[in-house]
Parts: C-alpha cells; structure tokens; sequence
C-alpha cells in the first residue's frame, strides 16, 4: 500500500460507499504500487543493483498515470492522492538522478512523519484532518475526534520509525516486500482497532441502522 493513502483506506472501511466506486479508487491508489512490486522483481533477476531505481523510476510513472485515470474517471482526486503522487514524484526522481537509492527508502519515512506531525497539529490547532476526511462517513463529539486524531497521529510516526528499522537492518528485497505486504495489513489492523472506540462514541449508529 502507498503509505500516504493510509487514512483514505480507513476511511473507506467505515463507509457506506459504493462498492464499484471502492473498487475504482483501489485500483487507482494501489495499481502503481503493485506494479512497482512487480517490476522490481522482475527487474532485480537480470539488473540487480540497478532494479530499484528503474523500479522507482516505474513507479512514479504509474502514479502519475493513475492520477490522469482518476481524473478522466471521477472528473475529480483527492488531495492527498495528488500529494502522494508529487512526493513519488519527486523521491523517484531524486532518487535516480542522485543514483541514490536511500532517497526512495526514505520515502514512507518522510511522509508518514509529515502526516503525523499535520494529523496530531491539527487536532491541537482546532483543524482536525482526521475529522475533515471522515467526517462524511460518521459523527463524533469533538473530543472523540481529537482522541482518534493523536491514535493516527501516533500510528504514522511509528510507521516512520519502522520503516527506518527496516530498511536500514533489512535486505532491500525485504523492504520491498513489506512495504506492499507488510504495511497494508498493518494499516487495516490498525483501523479495525479504531471501530470499536468509534462505536463507543455512536459515530457508527447511522451505518448500523441503515
């Protein structure tokens, strides 16, 4: 999973969107990334110490073609798949003109910590990310919205960290691998901890009912 789409993702797992529409954005958000994994395996067997930069390379070039799709489709994209797709941008592209690949591992690392420090900055500054993308899909007291912002906040400065373990003690083979198998069901472990709380506070009586 793009670590960036992390709070759209449980967003989507507590709403009562189309099901077609769900399917669409999946492959929108998701596509690129699993056509990274592939060329990077594909990539590593013939040029292994060159396959991922080009796998970058590949990457932001996929991002930026699920973007225009996205657009072409829905006529609109969020903002933060745009933001997503300007950091994969930038980093691939770093990444290959420095022939640097620590630039691209540093990636989730960088945009977690920056969607930590905004998620729980928000909450402090009256500005609640996590409200203003969910909030369409369930209502919560204040209070409860702050709450679940600093459990986001929190969550993405830990990916961060992890994702700096690992690519610094790991083989690059491995970080492939978690960052597409290993995040996602992360994320969503750590949604499916977040719907109780929610319940709690009556944010998912509404979808309950209906």
């Amino acid at each position: 999973m793009s670590e960036e789409r992390d709070i759209e993702a449980a967003a989507a797992l507590v709403s009562d969107a189309d099901p077609a529409t769900n399917k669409s954005a999946f492959w929108i958000d998701f596509g690129p990334l699993l056509i990274f994994f592939v060329a990077f395996h594909g990539l590593r067997r013939r040029y292994p110490d060159e396959a991922m930069l080009w796998a970058a390379g590949i990457f932001a070039v996929a991002a930026v073609a699920a973007l225009i799709i996205g657009w072409l489709r829905h006529r609109h994209v969020s903002g933060m798949l745009m933001f997503s797709t300007a950091i994969i941008v930038v980093t691939a592209g770093l990444a290959l003109l420095a022939d640097n690949k620590i630039i691209f591992y540093m990636k989730p690392t960088i945009v977690n910590a920056l969607f930590g420090v905004a998620v729980i900055g928000g909450a402090i500054f009256g500005k609640n990310l996590i409200r203003l993308l969910m909030g369409n899909s369930f209502t919560l007291p204040l209070e409860a919205w702050n709450k679940l912002a600093w459990a986001w906040g929190l969550f993405f400065f830990a990916m961060a960290a992890l994702n700096e373990v690992i690519w610094r003690t790991q083989s690059e083979n491995f970080w492939v691998n978690f960052k597409v198998f290993g995040f996602l069901p992360l994320t969503i472990a750590f949604t499916l901890c977040c719907v109780p709380f929610i319940k709690r506070h009556g944010g998912l009586d509404a979808l309950t009912r209906d």
